[in-house]
Formats: C-alpha cells, sequence, structure tokens
C-alpha cells in the first residue's frame, strides 16, 4: 500500500492574551458558530482578498497601543499592534484569488475531536495522549498530499476567527495565514467549541487528497460544535 506523502505539515497556534473582561463577557459567548460558516469566510477571504483587506482596515479602530478591545469589552494585548494588521492589509492587496475550499464532513470530525478534548482549558496541536493533527484526520480519511491546522482561541464568530488567523499577530512566518491561502489545499473541516480558558476554540484542518472513511461518506454528520 503507498505510503501517503505530506508535503506540508504547516501546524500554527492562535491565543489570545484577554487583559479585562466585563463580568458579562464570558456569558455572551455564542454556543455553535458552525463549520459551514468558517469554510465560507475562508473561502471569502481566498476567493477576494481585496475585500477582506478592508475588513481588517476596519479594525483599526479598535486598538490603543498594543491593546485591542474585543467585543464584550474585551482587551486583548498584542504581541505587534497595528504593525501585524498593516502587514495583512499588504498581503491581502497583493494576493491573488485562490480556489475555494470545499467542507469535508471527515475533517469536520477530527476537528471536533481536538475541540472537544480542549474544552478543559488545553491548548497546542497535541491531544492528551500524544495524538498529533495527522493522527485525527486519519481516522476519518486517508491524506495522501498534505495536511495542516490551525487553531484560534477567543473569538466567538466566523469573521473574527478568520481575521484573527490572517493577521496572525504574534506568529512567526504568518503560518495562520500561509494554510489559508496555500492553493494546494482543497478541502477542509472546522469545528468550535467552549474553552474554560479563553471561553471558546476553533480548529481548522486542511488537507489535499483526502479519501474519507466509507461510514463518512455514507452521511456520518460531523460535529460543527458541542
Amino acid at each position: 500500500m503507498r505510503r501517503p506523502v505530506f508535503l506540508s505539515h504547516a501546524c500554527a497556534l492562535f491565543a489570545p492574551f484577554l487583559l479585562a473582561a466585563d463580568s458579562g463577557s464570558l456569558a455572551a459567548v455564542p454556543d455553535r458558530v458552525s463549520a459551514a460558516a468558517i469554510i465560507n469566510e475562508m473561502n471569502l477571504a481566498r476567493q477576494n482578498p481585496a475585500l477582506y483587506a478592508t475588513f481588517v482596515v476596519q479594525t483599526r479602530q479598535n486598538y490603543s497601543g498594543g491593546v485591542c478591545l474585543l467585543p464584550g469589552n474585551v482587551r486583548m494585548g498584542t504581541h505587534e499592534g497595528v504593525r501585524a494588521l498593516d502587514d495583512a492589509i499588504r498581503f491581502l492587496r497583493r494576493a491573488k484569488p485562490q480556489p475555494s475550499l470545499a467542507l469535508s464532513p471527515g475533517l469536520c470530525l477530527a476537528a471536533a475531536d481536538h475541540c472537544r478534548e480542549q474544552a478543559g482549558g488545553a491548548t497546542g496541536h497535541y491531544g492528551s495522549h500524544g495524538g498529533d493533527p495527522g493522527n485525527r484526520i486519519s481516522r476519518y480519511g486517508v491524506v495522501s498530499q498534505g495536511w495542516a491546522e490551525n487553531i484560534a482561541y477567543g473569538r466567538h464568530t466566523a469573521r473574527e476567527i478568520v481575521l484573527a488567523l490572517i493577521v496572525d499577530d504574534g506568529v512567526r512566518g504568518r503560518g495562520h495565514r500561509k494554510n489559508i491561502f496555500n492553493s494546494t489545499y482543497d478541502v477542509a473541516g472546522a469545528a468550535y467549541g467552549p474553552h474554560a480558558r479563553f471561553g471558546s476554540v476553533c480548529s481548522i484542518d486542511f488537507a489535499r487528497g483526502y479519501a474519507e472513511n466509507g461510514f463518512v461518506r455514507a452521511g456520518s454528520d460531523a460535529q460543527n460544535s458541542f
């Protein structure tokens, strides 16, 4: 049997530094952000990066020095301040449109597994038993041409999630952004759920050459949130 060839294993992590919040901010965390909404938002960025640059520009008004004010009166400390925004704007204005990503039920299931495991407050790409994104993705199919994973914490809408991953504040090499705009990936899955430390966690898995298992193809429902 031919062994999978992994062309890219770029795994990026985004965790905010929450400085202060009002007493109702965590209560305002939505119960659900669907996988379809997250994939559609990434496709909007991929297909119309110039439009998405205007969304980044609009977030400038929320910055004061190195602090960004999020919805719910949550103050988030940043590593780079508006410099990261400017870098993202330049990238988006130069970027060429990319084909859309198809939503993969199998990758949604893999992403949901990781969100569920991290609900208690864990962070990072490795599970409690040492499993990495490749192990989780392999539960629901076989990858022949590469995979990647993004994780975002503390964001509560599809647009907030995708904007944060594209800006990639403090992430050397902008790994999240590269994954979102990588033209070699043709499918993606996502999941969103509660997180004890940051309020929410969103996991996104990307792949190319992904053949889902028979039970997934037969109609097993991906858990977009829990």
